[in-house]
């Protein structure tokens, strides 16, 4: 029921509402992947099940994502990054692709671990792509495709980011790809994770490695 409340919230645009609901959260000690993984996006989704049954508007549907952006802003200035590696991690949707805010909760999540992240957001093209990532190195690309048509893009994008001389890890998130069994397709250097929980189990090892790995040069 309270995942319903919050997409009411959302729906009518009151934002402040919204806000108080997740500071109580916040005050009970809920961390980031609560927020982000049992709220905002459940809230999110039941939102898509209204539009797809013709219960709301585009225009409320809107009005809700917007809502939620804001959401994800004002919580993520409240947290304290951690001590990172100094890692570098870009985010972006592929050509067409404008559903970005799942991605913008992954961008907090990294963020929070301590790296320097770059959110693009929604319908970055290609070509700007690699010119982004040649120019930047970032070691770690998430790309984010939401859309069934939009499948041979993201296909396109992960094989052409592989192609890169210095060898980042793709991330790619969602349920598209296990829905249609593409995790095998992406490539050797492409990690496929199709929630906030598995992506946040994978991170933390990671930084945990990092950490470790830096420690050990550093006593050499």
């Amino acid at each position: 029921m309270e995942i319903e409340h919050l997409a009411e919230l959302m729906l009518e645009g009151l934002t402040e509402e919204c806000w108080t609901l997740l500071v109580r959260h916040m005050d009970s000690g809920r961390n980031s992947l609560y927020i982000y993984d049992q709220l905002l996006t459940p809230a999110m989704q039941y939102i898509g099940g209204l539009w797809e049954q013709n219960l709301v508007s585009v225009a409320d549907e809107h009005l809700a994502s917007g809502v939620c952006d804001v959401m994800i802003t004002r919580y993520a200035h409240q947290i304290k990054p951690a001590q990172g590696h100094g890692g570098r991690a870009m985010f972006l949707c592929v050509e067409g692709e404008y559903h970005h805010l799942g991605l913008k909760m992954v961008s907090s999540l990294f963020q929070e671990q301590g790296f320097s992240t770059r959110l693009y957001g929604g319908n970055l093209p290609l070509e700007n792509t690699m010119v982004s990532a040649m120019n930047w190195k970032p070691e770690i690309i998430g790309v984010s495709a939401s859309i069934v048509y939009h499948l041979p893009t993201l296909m396109k994008y992960t094989q052409a980011l592989q192609s890169l001389s210095y060898e980042p890890i793709i991330v790619i998130g969602g349920r598209l790809i296990d829905r249609y069994g593409l995790q095998n397709t992406l490539g050797e250097r492409a990690l496929f994770f199709p929630d906030l929980l598995s992506l946040n189990d994978w991170l933390r090892s990671y930084e945990a490695a990092s950490r470790e790995a830096a420690a050990h040069f550093n006593m050499r």
